[in-house]
């Protein structure tokens, strides 16, 4: 799934998916020989998760601690 599927079924910018990847909250994604990435179905509830977790009061950096790192790849 490219970035903008991605960020249209989350509800999300694609900035900060682009953002949590970068901070280690997703797996690194596969790319595709034009460089785009490649997410996983699995992405869709594990955003959800992020969302919903930082809605709570929780820091990334707790977030990144009590999600499986496995959980996306």
């Amino acid at each position: 799934m490219k970035i903008g599927e991605l960020a249209k079924q989350t509800g999300m910018a694609a900035s900060a998916i682009r953002f949590y990847e970068a901070r280690g909250l997703l797996s690194k994604v596969r790319r595709g020989a034009n460089g785009y990435r490649d997410y996983p179905p699995e992405t869709v509830p594990l955003l959800t998760i992020i969302g919903q977790a930082q809605q709570a009061g929780f820091s990334l950096d707790e977030i990144k601690q009590l999600v499986p790192a496995d959980i996306s790849s």
